[in-house]
Order: structure tokens, then sequence, then C-alpha cells
């Protein structure tokens, strides 16, 4: 369980949140410690997106992969003709962020910094005025 606890402070706390938000720790490490007790105890989630439509769907507290893009795609499909599964995320966020044509994701234990990260691999990626479409989290 130390290694759990430990990759879930890093992915969160520990990977610059703590400095440019202090108060954005306060509580992470009890709740990695309850996520890590329960890491056998699968709550799978997952965004689909269509760029063309900028429609998205999401899903969240299933017990495997496969269905969570299945019914993401199928929100998503309401809304959007291009709908392509983006992310997929267990018992933790997932964000998407879009900028012109390119499309990003973000994964991580708390959701402002699933968003970071799609913003930030947008920005990278040479995205235009990237901006997230959508972000959701799946915990037990």
């Amino acid at each position: 369980a130390g290694d759990c606890v430990t990759d879930c402070m890093n992915s969160s706390c520990w990977s610059g949140g703590s400095v440019s938000n202090p108060t954005a720790c306060h509580g992470e490490l009890h709740r990695c410690e309850i996520a890590c007790q329960n890491k056998n105890n699968k709550s799978f989630g997952a965004i689909a997106y269509s760029a063309k439509d900028k429609a998205s769907g999401w899903s969240y507290g299933w017990d495997n992969q496969s269905k969570a893009e299945r019914v993401a795609l199928e929100n998503c499909a309401k809304h959007g003709s291009q709908c392509k599964a983006i992310v997929w995320y267990d018992r933790s966020c997932g964000a998407v962020a879009a900028g012109g044509n390119i499309v990003t994701w973000g994964q991580a234990s708390a959701k402002q910094r699933a968003a970071q990260l799609a913003l930030d691999n947008c920005t990278k990626a040479g995205g235009k005025k990237c901006a997230i479409q959508t972000s959701q989290c799946s915990r037990n």
C-alpha cells in the first residue's frame, strides 16, 4: 500500500499543485490512503468527444474499461456525430482539452490536475486557444 499512496500523492499533490496552491493538499494523504485500501474495487469512467460538434459524453462507476468507454460513446453520440473515446480512468479523473483541430487529454487523481494536464498537452501539441471541453471523475 505504501507504493500506491506514493503514486497517488505524486499524481496530485506532489506533482506541483502544492507549490501554486498550498491548500490543495489538505486531506489528500487521507484520500490516497482510502483509495489505496480499496484499490481492488474498480470504478472505471471514460470521456468521449466529437471535435466536429464539440460534443462530449462521459461515464463513471463501471467495473471495467470497455463498459465505461461504451457508455461514454453512447452519451456523446446523443449530441455528436464523430465521437471517439478519448480517455479512461479508474478511481481517478479525466479531462479533455481542445484547441483548433487538436484534442488532448489528462488523467490524474484530482479533477483540477487532470484538467491542467489536458491543457498542457494541448498547448504542447500546437493547439490554439486550448480550452477544457469536459472533465469527470470516477470514484468508489
